[in-house]
């Protein structure tokens, strides 16, 4: 069964060790367990943190971009956007409440290992920005946060104890440039799925 606590260490192990082979699946009648008592007001925290997510997203880019140097910050339109990210999650925003609820575990399961990678990615690259690497370090915890409120929802109300996830680019061994580009598609996309996530919400 998949437990929130350890679906993070899972998909960091996976980004280790490389991606484009799935993690094996638990059984299609999964045992839904929590470690955790759900909270009552799950919806809400969930929109709460949508919102709280997308009000940081747009400056989160610009302090990404500026802090790669050029020519990041005078071509980050060309540089940044996020159309060409493989194995992108899918969302529809016609889709039953369940339906939605299990897209936006896959999405910011997503978003939780490709931020991980552009953390560890940074540390080298920019190792004295403190800011940009507090401003990652935050967005992290709350999509951890978030994750684990959407699996508590599908687990009470639906009864859903696994969700198959979609792995993000692999970043390691590519070099310097690639790297810087690659984060910043990821954040470029990462800004423009979590407005609509939160306006549907």
């Amino acid at each position: 069964y998949w437990l929130p606590g350890i679906l993070s260490l899972l998909l960091v192990l996976h980004w280790e060790y490389g991606a484009g082979n799935p993690l094996p699946n638990t059984p299609d009648k999964a045992t839904c367990i929590t470690d955790h008592p759900c909270a009552s007001n799950l919806m809400t925290q969930i929109k709460n943190q949508l919102e709280q997510l997308n009000s940081s997203a747009n400056t989160l880019l610009v302090l990404y971009y500026t802090a790669q140097g050029e020519p990041f910050h005078k071509e980050e339109g060309k540089l940044c956007g996020g159309q060409n990210l493989t194995n992108f999650p899918p969302f529809h925003t016609n889709g039953t409440e369940k339906d939605k609820l299990v897209e936006i575990y896959q999405i910011i399961a997503y978003f939780n290992t490709s931020l991980g990678s552009i953390i560890q990615d940074q540390k080298t690259l920019n190792p004295e920005d403190r800011n940009l690497h507090s401003q990652l370090d935050s967005i992290v915890d709350t999509l951890e946060g978030l994750l684990s409120n959407v699996f508590c929802h599908l687990c009470n109300e639906y009864q859903v104890g696994q969700v198959d996830v979609y792995y993000s680019p692999y970043t390691s061994a590519k070099d310097i440039f690639k790297k810087k580009k690659l984060g910043c598609q990821l954040l470029g996309k990462y800004e423009q799925v979590i407005a609509e996530l939160a306006q549907d919400f």
